[in-house]
């Protein structure tokens, strides 16, 4: 439904390529298998070159990041307005059943357009890569995503609400609830959209922070 798309100013970026220790390629390698695998990154020679960089999480494996810093600074913005969690909050009302949905790596479900696509290339030990889809960290991807969920979501607004890739169903019944909860697993199954299931609590009588990170953290219900 949705193709990001990098609107920049004329030129390129090449940013230095930063050395790595050799200690860190098997990490580099491993992931490279898995996002070409995965169809998120491709071999490709490109004009534009972005870093990579290795850091911790919070389990003590190692992320794989890309440095957009110097291609967002010639990216233009996209100014489609994000949500506010304060008034996302507010239409849980009286609810008595919500459900949460966390998208799988939901950016990486967003394709590139096919000139954006080299804009998205970083250097490695063993060559250039470009994604083909939204990597996290672009200027405007949070705009994109959100943009894409409002579209295909806007019938189910008067029992959910969206902040980018954190959606959230609420009613005022176990049978509407379940109703509206397949109507929405619908739309995004249609969408070829995929959830996290290990970060999907349903039919919850209230969500908090020990449940779920994302904005409808300590949010209760009327019950």
């Amino acid at each position: 439904m949705v193709y990001h798309h990098i609107a920049t100013s004329p030129g390129q970026v090449r940013d230095h390529h930063r050395s790595l220790s050799r200690k860190m390629w098997g990490i580099i390698k491993e992931e490279l298998k898995v996002m070409l695998a995965l169809g998120v990154v491709e071999k490709f020679r490109s004009e534009w070159r972005s870093p990579i960089i290795l850091g911790p999480k919070p389990d003590r494996s190692t992320k794989f990041c890309t440095n957009f810093l110097k291609a967002k600074a010639i990216s233009r913005f996209d100014a489609y307005p994000m949500p506010r969690v304060d008034e996302l909050l507010e239409q849980l009302g009286n609810a008595e059943f919500i459900s949460t949905l966390d998208l799988t790596k939901g950016y990486c479900q967003i394709p590139l357009t096919q000139i954006s696509r080299e804009k998205t290339a970083f250097a490695t030990p063993f060559g250039i890569f470009q994604f083909t889809t939204m990597p996290f960290g672009l200027y405007g991807a949070a705009a994109t995503f959100q943009r894409l969920m409002d579209q295909l979501l806007q019938p189910h607004e008067q029992y959910m609400a969206i902040y980018i890739d954190d959606i959230v169903i609420y009613s005022t019944n176990w049978e509407d609830h379940l109703r509206h909860l397949t109507a929405v697993l619908q739309a995004l199954g249609e969408a070829g959209l995929k959830a996290k299931c290990y970060k999907c609590h349903l039919g919850q009588k209230e969500v908090t922070s020990g449940v779920h990170s994302g904005p409808w953290a300590a949010a209760p219900t009327h019950g």
